[in-house]
């Protein structure tokens, strides 16, 4: 069954009875997310666009109050030292900021803002939030073969339906390792509207995260590429590198 109707289908059988959280389900789920690198690092990185743009910039993360991710953009020229601010806390109401280079100012990101298309691209900031587990209910959609391996299907059900964008997410999972391969995102009417895949994923000490990603806008078929290299793992930085008011520090030089 193609992947597309795989999940069509499981919509019509949650919509057929009440969805059973079980904890098998949610604690695969949460050694998906447990898995994705929990170790500091910094990455140099792209991101391509479906029209052509492409944006370099440097990815740093951290597990400290939470997951904190830096994204700076490095090139091209008009976008050059634009910084981003993402905490992600479990529990806890998630912050982003931004510093604009051309003003110098540091603001916080209205939460209206993180669904909008970033820079131009089929990213938006959210996508580097991951859904807090304490807020859904799970249910387990059964297996899928993906390249030769087979994965569990996991869906999950906000349970406060109107602060989430997506009235259902569904993941697949590597039920040994707790990989996460890619998600499927369905609006309020049923409808497939936005999928997410790993297209490679870098391995560190039983964590794997997800080192080159693409996001697809199904309405629009349009899609765009993060890719993530030169891995430096527990690098030296400011001791500010991870609050807003670093986002002020020197630019990272241009790539060459």
């Amino acid at each position: 069954m193609q992947w597309q109707l795989l999940f069509v289908s499981l919509i019509a059988v949650a919509g057929s009875r009440a969805a059973v959280a079980g904890s098998a389900e949610e604690n695969l789920y949460r050694k998906a997310i447990g898995n994705i690198i929990r170790t500091s690092f910094e990455a140099a990185g792209t991101v391509e666009g479906t029209q052509g743009r492409k944006l370099a910039l440097v990815l740093r993360h951290t597990l400290r109050d939470g997951r904190r991710t830096v994204i700076e953009v490095t090139a091209p020229a008009e976008f050059r030292g634009q910084r981003w601010l993402i905490v992600d806390e479990d529990g806890a109401a998630d912050k982003i900021w931004h510093f604009d280079a051309k003003t110098k100012r540091t603001r916080e990101v209205p939460e209206e803002q993180w669904n909008a298309p970033w820079l131009g691209t089929d990213f938006t900031l959210s996508d580097f939030l991951l859904p807090d587990p304490g807020a859904y209910t799970y249910e387990l959609g059964g297996d899928e073969n993906i390249g030769g391996e087979t994965f569990t299907v996991i869906r999950l059900a906000p349970k406060d339906k109107e602060k989430d964008r997506f009235a259902v997410r569904v993941y697949s999972v590597d039920p040994r390792g707790g990989r996460l391969v890619r998600a499927l995102f369905f609006d309020q009417q049923g409808r497939a509207v936005r999928r997410w895949i790993a297209e490679r994923t870098e391995q560190r000490s039983g964590e794997w995260f997800p080192a080159q990603q693409r996001v697809v806008d199904l309405t629009t078929q349009k899609s765009s590429l993060l890719t993530l290299s030169e891995f430096r793992y527990e690098p030296k930085l400011a001791a500010d590198a991870f609050d807003a008011k670093g986002l002020a520090a020197e630019p990272t030089p241009a790539p060459k």
